[in-house]
Order: C-alpha cells, then sequence, then structure tokens
C-alpha cells in the first residue's frame, strides 16, 4: 500500500479525445497551462482499477501544492496517510500504523505522479515526453517518463483551462483516476502545510 500511495501520491486518458499535437508543442502548451498555476488547494476522489478493469479501491482526501516541488497530500478514507514535501524533504505518513518516513527530495521523487504537478519546468523538459490529445475545451497532457520504472503513463487533464482530474496508468497495467473537487487555484498557502510536524502526530518523537 505505501508503494501504491507513493507513485500516486507518493497527488495528475480522454477517451474522447480525437486530435493529437507534435510534442515540443505539446510541451509549450503544458507549460503555458502550469505556469498560470502556482498553487492549488482541492478535496480528491481516487478510484484504482486493476487490468482486468474491476476496481480495487477507492479513497477520498484533501490536496495542496505549491511550485516548485512543495505539496501535501492526505488520504483520509478508508487509510490515513499523509505525504508532505517542502521541495528538501519528503516525509511519508501512515497515521493507522503511526510509521514515518523521512528522506532528502531528489530528481526522480519529482517523478512520482502527485508531484508533477509542483514541478518546475526544467523537470518536465529532463523527465518526460509530453503529448497532447483534445476535444473542445477539455485537453489531456500525456506525459511519458524517459525512465519507465515508476510508471507508465501519466495525464494531467484541463478543462476550460483549470486542472480537474489526473490519470496513471502503472507499469502492471493498473489505472488509477484522481478527480479535484471544488478545487482553488492560487490561493495564499501558510509554509506550515509543507511541513511535518512530529509534535503533531503520534509515534514519531
Amino acid at each position: 500500500m505505501t508503494t501504491m500511495y507513493r507513485m500516486i501520491a507518493a497527488t495528475l486518458l480522454s477517451l474522447l479525445a480525437l486530435t493529437s499535437a507534435h510534442a515540443d508543442s505539446a510541451a509549450e502548451q503544458l507549460h503555458t497551462q502550469l505556469a498560470d498555476l502556482n498553487s492549488l488547494e482541492a478535496q480528491f476522489q481516487q478510484q484504482v482499477k486493476d487490468s482486468d478493469g474491476e476496481l480495487v479501491q477507492e479513497s477520498t482526501g484533501t490536496l495542496a501544492l505549491q511550485r516548485p516541488n512543495r505539496l501535501r497530500w492526505e488520504s483520509q478514507s478508508p487509510y490515513h496517510y499523509l505525504l508532505v514535501s517542502d521541495g528538501k524533504t519528503l516525509w511519508r505518513y501512515d497515521a493507522d500504523l503511526e510509521q514515518l518516513n523521512e528522506e532528502p527530495f531528489d530528481s526522480q521523487l519529482a517523478q512520482a505522479p502527485a508531484m508533477i504537478l509542483s514541478a518546475s519546468r526544467e523537470q518536465l523538459d529532463a523527465q518526460f515526453n509530453i503529448e497532447l490529445q483534445q476535444r473542445g475545451s477539455t485537453r489531456d497532457y500525456i506525459l511519458q517518463p524517459q525512465d519507465e520504472q515508476m510508471y507508465r503513463q501519466l495525464v494531467l487533464r484541463f478543462e476550460g483551462g483549470k486542472l480537474t482530474a489526473m490519470e496513471l496508468i502503472d507499469n502492471l497495467e493498473q489505472y488509477t483516476h484522481i478527480e479535484f473537487i471544488e478545487p482553488q487555484y492560487n490561493p495564499s498557502l501558510k509554509d506550515a502545510l509543507f511541513y511535518f510536524d512530529k509534535s503533531q502526530w503520534p509515534g514519531t518523537s
């Protein structure tokens, strides 16, 4: 479970898409979209399906991010799991087990799906091949990591210029859909959101 949360949050395929743009053009357009997204706060709903399309897990939680590389991803149901990064350190805390993992933030972690939205332009250019599929006001940016150890494909979905969902296909053909609920774009976020305060969580002192 920890591996799955790290890959997903450790934190983003339209079947109606009809057209495709060249990779360079798609990368530039994604940069433009993300340039207007300095911070994001939302609730999320997540579904995970296996390679046969069977539902494996559903979860809900909250997300806060600020570019570059600052993230707070808290899955609250059915398991309480927290991932926090201030861009220097990554904390992963399983509240049910009262278990904390702490590690330096590095370029490989920047490829994790939950971190993509807070990645810098340089990180995206260096680590992904990017394509665009669109229909009407819906745009799917398809990111394929040059190093496929973590996953095969990540999709960032924008509708009317606003980020609304992420979709992921991992190396086992497992499919994850994350939808953002009541997102707030470019809110003012406190620094404390992106720091794990051990005094507030059991088993970490």
